[in-house]
């Protein structure tokens, strides 16, 4: 098999496990990783071979042609292109094609975990989790608002933003809508409380909020960041909530719930100022 053809399988491999990593809910992710791993090594090592040689074969052009020669004589414009131009444009292709493989795989790796978070400075972000597609959607939204909730009756995820203001979003099981609440410069969250069958709404001026219900005392805690982002989760383990805080920054966590057997969302989704 041709260096080309080989560089061409790989990639034919590459945009078939992009396209199943697409296509696979996030509970099962993990199952692409090992393939996922063996094309990045396959591919990492091809690329450092295709290194080695462009670099020999580089060296060898400018040992047979010297800075006169290679300006005046076409015999060396001519060398160039037929044996060192294929060579460095194999070596591009493949340095692309491992960057995009590693891509990829940091990307499998990370929703393969039970436990995701990213950030976004001076904004906000928010993740949500379609339990029809199985795959999490994320936003961002520089310098305001944004959070996204998915409404089982309708079956799809409405999102709302506003420029410089907290906003949150819960479905309310009893009247089967979505709620909204807004916050100028500052954060609003809501958790939906099932010992109390309520919404319980809370905002916080120039600062994140978070809250996150307790099943052991049915009630739900509240934690602030100024001029940060704070977003929380149970753990069954410690039976504790755990918090995770940023200054500056909007926070969306996804996490696997094994008690509900499903992935959870929440997001600190404010705006806290410039200073």
């Amino acid at each position: 098999m041709s260096i080309e053809s080989t560089i061409d399988s790989q990639y034919d491999a590459y945009h078939q496990l992009s396209y199943e990593h697409e296509k696979t809910r996030r509970e099962q992710q993990k199952e692409l990783l090992e393939p996922l791993q063996r094309l990045s090594l396959d591919v990492n090592n091809a690329l450092v071979n295709d290194k080695r040689t462009y670099e020999n074969a580089k060296a060898l052009f400018y040992q047979k042609f010297n800075l006169i020669k290679r300006v005046l004589t076409p015999a060396a414009s001519k060398y160039k292109n037929s044996s060192l131009e294929p060579l460095k444009h194999l070596y591009h292709r493949r340095q692309d094609l491992a960057s995009k493989v590693n891509e990829l795989v940091n990307e499998t790796t990370l929703e393969s975990t039970s436990r995701e978070v990213r950030t976004h400075w001076n904004g906000s972000i928010a993740v949500v989790y379609n339990p029809i597609t199985g795959r999490a959607e994320w936003r961002q939204n520089w310098h305001g608002g944004i959070h996204g909730v998915f409404n089982p009756i309708t079956r799809t995820v409405e999102w709302q933003d506003e420029v410089q203001t907290g906003v949150y979003g819960v479905f309310n099981p009893k009247l089967n809508i979505v709620e909204w609440k807004k916050f100028y410069q500052g954060g609003a969250h809501g958790v939906y409380n099932p010992s109390t069958g309520t919404i319980e709404w809370q905002t916080s001026f120039h600062s994140g909020i978070g809250g996150v219900y307790n099943p052991f005392t049915k009630q739900i805690e509240w934690k602030t960041c100024l001029k940060g982002g704070v977003v929380g989760y149970f753990d069954y383990e410690s039976q504790t909530v755990k918090w995770i805080e940023k200054w500056h920054h909007g926070l969306a966590l996804i996490v696997w719930d094994s008690t509900l057997n499903t992935y959870l969302t929440t997001a600190s989704c404010g705006w806290y100022g410039d200073q």
